[in-house]
């Protein structure tokens, strides 16, 4: 694999995470938007408007989409990253005409946040300035009518409050990211864990001088877990790798 073809992938990798990133905070701010909205029943609020990938930007714009499939809190999602040329309200009303969904709007410091929803299809649009004329940001849709197909894994303690769940797949592979919320502070919960995996067949390699992050394998699968101390407990969030 050549020095460029690593680079290309390394980029791709930021571009996804700050993508999921971005998807994950819209998404939140989006759903509390819309929450307090009263949808006619089995029917969209606005006329259903453009796909995602029948979606225009104006010219000099540069996009694409991330990933192959995306998957948050089990729910399949599509994440659309964009550079354009333009101010972020010149292109908000852009966006907006083409799907009206988008009526919800938050301003915070250094973002807006779009938002609406067509039928079970929610619609989030992150923007930032990039310039006085230069707005980059992403465009993402969740299907929230599906059931997710989380499973817990059998090594995790009982009463882990799930707090995130992100996975990518692409030609390389899956990768997922996900985080609970555990009761026991890291040195309590570490021990526990190590046995757990240990019994469910993982492979300890590698831990941080702190023991704060761990590195585990089984049959082609990697694990990275992450503890910190929260709220009196623990916070851990284990990266996954399946080929």
């Amino acid at each position: 694999m050549t020095a460029t073809t690593n680079t290309t992938q390394r980029q791709r990798r930021r571009a996804v995470s700050a993508g999921l990133r971005s998807l994950t905070a819209g998404v939140l701010l989006g759903c509390m938007a819309v929450s307090s909205v009263a949808w006619p029943s089995g029917r969209s609020a606005v006329s259903p408007g453009v796909t995602l990938n029948r979606l225009r930007f104006p010219e000099g714009s540069r996009h694409d989409m991330l990933a192959d499939r995306i998957w948050l809190h089990g729910l399949p999602a599509q994440v659309l990253v964009f550079d354009s040329p333009v101010a972020v309200p010149d292109l908000i009303r852009d966006l907006s005409t083409q799907q009206p969904a988008l009526v919800d709007l938050n301003v915070l410091p250094d973002q807006i946040i779009l938002s609406g929803r067509v039928d079970d299809m929610q619609w989030v649009v992150q923007l930032q300035a990039a310039g006085p004329s230069r707005t980059v940001g992403t465009v993402s849709t969740l299907r929230t009518n599906s059931v997710p197909g989380l499973a817990t894994p059998a090594w995790l303690p009982q009463g882990a409050i799930p707090r995130l769940d992100l996975a990518v797949q692409e030609k390389g592979g899956k990768v997922s990211d996900r985080i609970w919320q555990l009761a026991l502070p890291p040195a309590r919960l570490g021990p526990l864990l190590h046995g757990a995996l240990r019994r469910e067949g993982w492979v300890f390699e590698t831990e941080t001088e702190s023991g704060a992050e761990q590195s585990w394998a089984q049959a082609g699968e990697r694990l990275q877990i992450s503890l910190t101390a929260l709220d009196g407990g623990s916070g851990l969030h284990v990266r996954r790798w399946t080929p």
